[in-house]
């Protein structure tokens, strides 16, 4: 015998540390504290760019570790939660003694015209209560017949669908960080961009750009496009501004049009003659670890101002210019370089003389692709989360209780409710309002 108490105060002090940690871990305080520092470390992460705020932070070992960290603490409770709040919900005390009615938050008092037969009483109440919509039920307890009513019974379970939505959404965002990814890419009409973290590769087949009546409004680019795995095609479709293709988890979002410009570098010596095709912003070589032209911006509708500041007119392409800055072998910026369409423009170099002319150019598409294979369960779980909010705020649960004094001749009723105590008395004025216009009623027919 007393190897067994020894073995079950073992056990209970062994368990009292498990109990202890399992409160701490699904204590409301810790939550708090742990969406707080979500919050203020996305906050934190808004400072960055957006790239690297992905890489570095939102797919972090340590952000991911606070956000399954919550999602612990989320779960452990909300399973703590179940059984109180179905016992409040679906097992309420029916049977309640006119003392404690008496003792209720909300409560009144209908005194009646006359004495009457308390079956009698408790049926109009019990219809009362019903014409309110209420659901109403006669109870026969120890100390007599008792209407029970209540509504909105399913607001009880808001905290807990909350509580789970965001579960859910804590749920699908680890798993679309730990499964997805995100990447630019673009390119030309022909031009093939292969991702790698995805498996497959998108080929753009053609591009085409609709101008607004107003040519200073930036137009509306479309691109079509074929994805293709393992030199299968598994998707395609035109992409624009908010206009993505999805396919498989996996999306690409129309981010921006550019210029790439066909250049011609014409040596006048040697008449030889070098083609490059050049983004704006990208950089053209004169030389071999020397002189070089840094492209900074591409001008459909090219203008200078008053100051000589270059800039667009619009985004029509009557007079095109690449515009850029000249830099020596030492980095160091020698002179502005404005290349008109077939205009050439020429530089010393230590090789002789190059002409520069813009021949060409097109419009460029930029993508952003991403794959999130969480979005379903993000969806699920702002839904669910919605849900929670609505019944937690719109379905206030009350429950009233109401008995019979044959000798007083009067019906207390008290109420309770979950959340709102002001609606509960409104609610209840109600009710007794009902009541007395019943047995106005009721007493006039006799009458």
């Amino acid at each position: 015998m007393l190897k067994e108490k020894k073995g079950g105060a073992r056990r209970e002090l062994s368990a009292k540390p498990v109990g202890k940690i399992l409160k701490f871990l699904s204590s409301m305080q810790l939550g708090i504290i742990l969406l707080l520092l979500l919050a203020a470390i996305s906050v934190l992460a808004t400072l960055r760019e957006h790239d690297a705020a992905i890489q570095s932070i939102y797919r972090s070992w340590w952000y991911l570790g606070v956000m399954a960290f919550t999602a612990l603490n989320l779960l452990l409770c909300t399973v703590r939660r179940i059984k109180p709040l179905t016992r409040q919900a679906l097992y309420p005390q029916k049977e309640q003694s006119a003392e404690a009615i008496a003792k209720m938050p909300v409560r009144e008092t209908v005194v009646l015209a006359k004495s009457k037969p308390a079956e009698k009483v408790i049926s109009l109440v019990a219809n009362a209560f019903r014409r309110r919509g209420l659901k109403a039920e006669i109870i026969t307890g120890a100390q007599g017949k008792i209407v029970f009513a209540q509504k909105d019974v399913c607001g009880y379970f808001g905290s807990l669908l909350t509580h789970t939505g965001l579960l859910i959404i804590l749920l699908g965002a680890m798993y679309g960080a730990l499964t997805g990814f995100e990447r630019q890419g673009g390119g030309i009409v022909g031009d093939r961009i292969s991702v790698p973290e995805g498996n497959f590769a998108i080929r753009i087949m053609d591009m085409w750009v609709e101008h607004e009546e107003d040519p200073t409004v930036r137009p509306r680019v479309y691109s079509d496009v074929s994805v293709t795995e393992g030199g299968r095609e598994i998707a395609g479709g035109v992409i624009a501004i908010n206009q993505p293709l999805r396919f498989g988890g996996n999306t690409i979002y129309h981010t921006t049009f550019r210029y790439v410009s066909e250049i011609a570098v014409r040596n006048t010596s040697t008449g030889e003659t070098s083609m490059y095709r050049v983004w704006d912003r990208d950089y053209l070589p004169l030389e071999k670890d020397g002189i070089h032209i840094h492209f900074l911006a591409f001008f459909p509708n090219f203008i200078t101002n008053e100051e000589g500041v270059p800039s667009s007119q619009n985004y029509l392409p009557e007079n095109p210019v690449l515009a850029g800055i000249l830099y020596d072998d030492k980095e160091k910026p020698q002179s502005h370089v404005y290349l008109a369409l077939n205009e050439p423009v020429t530089f010393s170099v230590a090789g002789g003389e190059l002409e520069v002319t813009l021949t060409g150019f097109q419009h460029a598409v930029v993508y952003t692709i991403t794959r999130n294979l969480g979005r379903p369960i993000l969806v699920a779980g702002a839904l669910m989360f919605i849900l929670g909010l609505y019944l937690s705020f719109f379905q206030q649960p009350r429950r009233f209780w109401a008995v019979y004094d044959q000798k007083q001749a009067a019906v207390l009723v008290g109420g309770r409710s979950y959340r709102s105590r002001f609606q509960l008395e409104q609610e209840l004025l109600q009710l007794v309002n009902e009541i007395t216009r019943r047995e106005e009623e009721e007493h006039g027919r006799i009458s």
